[in-house]
């Protein structure tokens, strides 16, 4: 059953006299409630390692675009390197091809992955000599370079990754 609040007296009206108001209802405030304002917690930030000398150069050639931020304001996660036609592209060091095949806008790919955490990438090949699952060793032949660039150069593009995360392929080169 619900409460019933008792009635008030109903107040005999005088004659042109203004109904009487009620005083609004007191609304007692809620106390506020504080927010305890943290710092940024700080990331634990990855060492980055200049190890070189832990890969060879997987062509011979001249780096033409760099890793990183380019002029233009686009982002490299890989090296150009320029060389000759039909020039063998060796693997950077041992391990096992994860992948071996065409890539939309990177064309004839080859990835391959070394212990511990590492993966090297190689783009923009005119021919791929390995297979997915097939162990390399280093300096091994893997294809041949043959895209050219609007210039008219031949390259491949070079990339090195740790644990997924793109590095500049010029700290690990000898």
């Amino acid at each position: 059953p619900q409460k019933k609040t008792p009635e008030k007296p109903a107040l005999p009206e005088k004659a042109g006299a203004a109904p009487e108001i009620a005083p609004p209802p007191v609304i007692s405030e809620k106390p506020r409630t504080t927010v305890e304002v943290k710092p940024p917690v700080a990331e634990k930030k990855e060492d980055i390692r200049h190890e070189k000398g832990q890969f060879i150069w997987p062509v011979k050639g001249t780096v033409q675009t760099r890793f990183g931020i380019q002029p233009n304001k686009t982002y490299h996660n890989w090296i150009k390197i320029v060389c000759k036609p039909g020039a063998q592209v060796h693997a950077a060091a041992g391990g096992t091809v994860i992948f071996s095949a065409n890539l939309k806008d990177f064309g004839e790919t080859i990835i391959i992955r070394h212990v511990p955490d590492y993966a090297t990438v190689y783009t923009h090949l005119n021919q791929r000599l390995v297979k997915a699952d097939q162990n390399v060793r280093r300096g091994q032949r893997i294809g041949r370079a043959g895209e050219i660039d609007e210039a008219g150069a031949t390259y491949i593009h070079f990339e090195i990754r740790l644990k997924g995360k793109a590095r500049n392929p010029l700290f690990y080169l000898p």
